[in-house]
């Protein structure tokens, strides 16, 4: 397979901002999901590119970021119709992992992750839809935002599963983030927290005693006592594994409504894990336990909505583990996929915003993520802002 180091598949793709504005000075690359006025996107398929045509404009998160100040500089690597975790093309090769040369960047925003994590632009955009920004955040260091599920951020966006596709942000700290988040999402729910909840479960046990100290860090560092801080263990009808079943099931259904005709009717050469995704898509198109997936979907959303609201928060581990190394084989890494994803599934049934955030807890690297309730992003983003610096004391750039 080939292999390249460069996040980029059009390093030479600049845009300059419409205007003055916050964001001035900084500089963003764009995952190749976006439209770019006068590029043809590709979703990490050569085959797809081929047969579409350039884009007559920019999508509208880029449009917004460009009349708030900021610089485009780059048009990132994806894997192949966002349908992966992985961080590996196989057309156009893994973008670097800066932080674990040896480790795949984690997907799908996997070049977006990688041009931010070396240092070529300030924050990137990519998109969440299982995990695509908070996988690679954990993988490479970084700051990653998902936010609340809104469709009109997605004008312009290749889609992948309706019912969670995100545009998301990647950063190399909690500042940056917070003025990318702050041009780019326009929600005004203020966070109150009364109530940080942790998450206990059979994947958060096998994890270091650093978790739970860095749980009651981030409640010292919110101002709230000891009683304010509980561990949450789902009920058993809203388990990890059923809610990661229910989201496989509803992603695979949508995905192949978006791709299956055109995979049908175009030699598209996808890789192998991505032509495994796409045959379990094809497998559940008449799926007589989709009615229910989408039941439990609503179910679980008004379920955590109702918890947190503007009132709590949730902390839990970004991915199951490290950045996995590159030598793995294909059944391994799909292990890997489906234990990260029964953590990123939360956010992503429920509809609600999670941010990643790097830790450095006893000279231990890790990422921990909060998840809040609706319309809080640019609220989360501020309270990052001011906690991150004490769980990650990195050197925050600009």
């Amino acid at each position: 397979m080939l292999t390249i180091n460069s996040p980029y598949i059009d390093a030479t793709r600049e845009m300059s901002p419409v205007k003055a504005g916050p964001l001035s000075n900084l500089t963003f690359s764009v995952k190749d999901v976006f439209d770019v006025k006068d590029h043809v996107t590709g979703l990490g398929n050569p085959t797809w590119q081929h047969t579409h045509f350039p884009a007559a404009d920019n999508a509208y998160a880029i449009r917004r970021l460009l009349a708030q100040g900021a610089s485009l500089t780059g048009i990132t690597i994806s894997d192949e119709f966002m349908f992966s975790i992985k961080g590996s093309n196989a057309h156009y090769g893994d973008p670097l992992n800066p932080k674990h040369p040896t480790c795949y960047a984690g997907g799908s925003s996997s070049g977006s992750a990688s041009a931010v994590a070396s240092g070529l632009v300030d924050f990137a955009l990519g998109t969440d839809t299982g995990g695509s920004i908070r996988v690679p955040a954990s993988y490479c260091g970084l700051y990653g935002f998902r936010p609340t599920h809104q469709m009109a951020l997605l004008d312009g966006v290749a889609p992948l599963a309706t019912s969670f596709d995100t545009v998301g942000l990647l950063a190399n700290n909690p500042t940056i983030l917070a003025q990318a988040g702050a041009a780019l999402y326009s929600n005004s729910e203020v966070l109150v927290p009364h109530q940080l909840y942790y998450l206990a479960d059979p994947i958060t046990n096998a994890l270091s005693d650093n978790y739970v100290k860095t749980v009651q860090l981030i409640g010292q560092l919110l101002g709230l006592s000891s009683q304010q801080i509980k561990p949450l263990r789902l009920p058993s009808l809203f388990n990890l594994h059923q809610l990661h079943q229910t989201f496989k099931r509803i992603q695979g259904f949508e995905a192949w409504h978006n791709y299956g005709n055109w995979l049908k009717n175009h030699s598209a050469n996808l890789g192998s894990d991505i032509k495994a995704h796409f045959q379990f898509a094809a497998s559940i198109q008449n799926d007589y336990l989709l009615d229910g997936a989408y039941t439990l979907k609503n179910d679980f959303s008004i379920y955590l909505q109702d918890l947190l609201t503007n009132r709590a928060l949730l902390v839990l581990p970004t991915t199951a583990g490290p950045a996995p190394e590159k030598n793995i084989d294909l059944e391994t890494g799909e292990q890997i996929r489906a234990q990260t994803q029964q953590l990123t599934t939360i956010a992503g049934l429920a509809g609600v915003p999670q941010v990643a955030l790097p830790v450095t807890i006893n000279h231990q690297d890790d990422s921990l993520s909060l998840i809040s309730g609706p319309e809080t992003d640019v609220s989360l983003l501020k309270l990052i802002k001011k906690i991150g610096p004490f769980l990650n004391p990195s050197p925050i750039a600009k």
